[in-house]
């Protein structure tokens, strides 16, 4: 059963300042003989974002917190917010979460203009994921959300299928892909349909290209100490039905298994958007253990060479057992110049994510990279 739960948040506040205004970085060139590129970047905290779901989470009784944080715009103009792990129920008095609080693995909220709508599976008293693996026990084989898109009437999510190996928190593996399709207006899940790889976690990233009719998906080979992007495409944009294609070493491929890394050191989840006139890959930088740098990589191809890696926003909080990831850029949210950015927060210690709220919940961020090219760019 769908379980649903309103809330609104009147507060509408403006962008609020981070301290250090702007950073100058200097990339290589683009391409042998091109000028090389200047990027001067500026952040801020995006305060109605994070009061809208700071006030949510802190007022509703239901959804308290959650990681992932991919959104897409619905055909009717409202905006999913499609989540992984999720806390549901309710925040004390001094801003923690009860030990009891529910937990599932994946959740929707729907923002139709600031008022909020929790989607989840089970009932209220006893909430379960949105989807679930069929037969599955949840404490031992569970989905966890990749992005997502709009075909027709309908919103389809990528679905990454992970399984318990052992005791411990970090005792998980990747199983498979899937793609689950919902009614785009009341969120009915409609299928779960199955999605071949050989050992690429597919979803981290999706890019519907309106030049070719196809749709973009990017996946990560995850290697522990090394992520590689990896890229495939659906014409027609059905997710589900369509004919899935793979870029390889002699192009594309109707072959899951023929697939090439495009990109080392992305994070299990990024973006790939048009920016400022180039396709742009915004991701935590996993080229660093506990990173918290958030980065971005330029094209002129979907398929790359990314280059000119530039620092978009170091998260303040990671240090001791707090860590950020997965940050991504949210295009539709960005007004053509600034990107909407947010990035997860967790801690090493699960007693952190009871003893406050805000160790668990994602965080929005507007970041302004203006771009150009200039022979006196070093």
């Amino acid at each position: 059963m769908l379980q649903r739960t309103h809330g609104r948040s009147g507060r509408i506040a403006v962008t609020a300042a981070l301290g250090a205004a702007a950073l100058l970085v200097a990339s290589a060139p683009l391409s042998a003989g091109a000028a090389p590129t200047c990027v001067d970047v500026s952040a801020e905290v995006d305060t109605q974002l994070t009061d809208l779901f700071g006030d949510y989470g802190d007022t509703a009784g239901r959804w308290t917190g959650a990681d992932s944080a991919y959104s897409v715009t619905l055909p009717d103009g409202r905006t999913a917010w499609i989540y992984s792990d999720t806390f549901l129920g309710e925040v004390d008095d001094t801003h923690g979460r009860p030990l009891d609080s529910p937990f599932i693995h994946n959740s929707i909220n729907v923002d139709d203009a600031g008022e909020i709508t929790t989607f989840t599976g089970g009932t209220a008293d006893a909430p379960e994921s949105l989807v679930k693996v069929a037969g599955g026990d949840e404490a031992r084989d569970w989905y966890w959300f990749g992005d997502a898109t709009v075909h027709g009437d309908e919103l389809q999510v990528l679905l990454v299928e992970f399984i318990k190996t052992g005791d411990t928190m970090w005792d998980f593996a990747f199983k498979g892909n899937g793609v689950a399709t919902f009614e785009a207006s009341t969120l009915e899940l409609l299928s779960v349909d199955e999605v071949q790889t050989d050992g690429i976690n597919w979803g981290s990233a999706i890019y519907e290209n309106p030049d070719d009719g196809y749709t973009y998906v990017y996946g990560v080979e995850d290697l522990g100490a090394q992520k590689f992007a990896h890229l495939a495409r659906v014409a027609g944009g059905d997710l589900a039905d369509g004919q899935w294609e793979y870029l390889g070493d002699g192009g594309w491929s109707t072959d899951h298994t023929d697939t090439k890394r495009i990109l080392e050191g992305v994070s299990n989840e990024f973006s790939v958007s048009r920016y400022q006139g180039r396709y742009t890959l915004v991701t935590g930088d996993a080229t660093e253990i506990l990173s918290s740098k958030v980065v971005m990589y330029r094209s002129n191809s979907l398929e790359g060479p990314w280059t000119g890696k530039t620092v978009l926003y170091s998260t303040p909080e990671t240090g001791g057992n707090i860590f950020t990831y997965n940050a991504k850029a949210h295009p539709e949210l960005g007004d053509g110049h600034t990107l909407l950015i947010t990035y997860n927060v967790n801690s090493f210690d699960t007693n952190d994510l009871y003893a406050d709220v805000d160790h668990y919940r994602p965080r929005y961020v507007a970041v302004d990279a203006k771009i150009s090219n200039s022979s006196q760019c070093r």
